[in-house]
């Protein structure tokens, strides 16, 4: 190894050599989904809520008394999985179901007290990880990031809806 000379420079490291699963974008979205996702349920379990039922809650902030159809499409998650959704959350004393008064076919799902008490908390958690997530961001940054996050969802949901795709286990 030859020496250096007193004008060189020693070499500085650089980033840690990424790996090729690490340089691929569907690998770091999917690390990054499951650190929020970690975040986001050891918050929510505080809370006494889950993050499957988050979109449901923030659903019926905006709207109390929706139908399980209505809640369904407002989510994008299918019926049955709302169904499951609902009996849970039911179970742990986050809604009520009640008659539709309009049509006894329906049942109109409402939030209880203790899911209206842990609102203002909720909602800070929400605002509160993605602040914590984007820390050193600068606000363009963060609209750069928020519209290509958008245009990957948007170009993953025509890559799941087209007639005979599957998607990806």
């Amino acid at each position: 190894m030859a020496a250096r000379t007193p004008d060189q420079a020693a070499p500085t490291p650089g980033p840690p050599a990424r790996s090729e699963a690490e340089s691929m974008v569907c690998y770091t979205v999917n690390h990054a989904a499951r650190l929020l996702g970690q975040a986001i349920t050891t918050r929510l379990a505080a809370l006494g809520a889950s993050p499957g039922q988050l979109p449901t809650l923030l659903a019926l902030y905006e709207r109390d008394g929706l139908t399980q159809s209505e809640l369904a499409r407002h989510t994008g998650v299918e019926q049955p999985t709302m169904a499951v959704n609902l009996k849970r959350m039911e179970r742990d004393g986050l809604i009520t179901r009640r008659p539709d008064p309009t049509d006894a076919r329906r049942a109109l799902v409402h939030l209880t007290d203790q899911a209206k008490a842990v609102r203002p908390e909720i909602q800070a958690l929400r605002a509160g990880i993605d602040t914590e997530a984007l820390t050193g961001f600068t606000p363009d940054e963060y609209t750069q990031l928020a519209g290509l996050l958008d245009r990957l969802v948007a170009n993953l949901h025509t890559l799941t809806s087209q007639p005979g795709q599957q998607p990806a286990p």
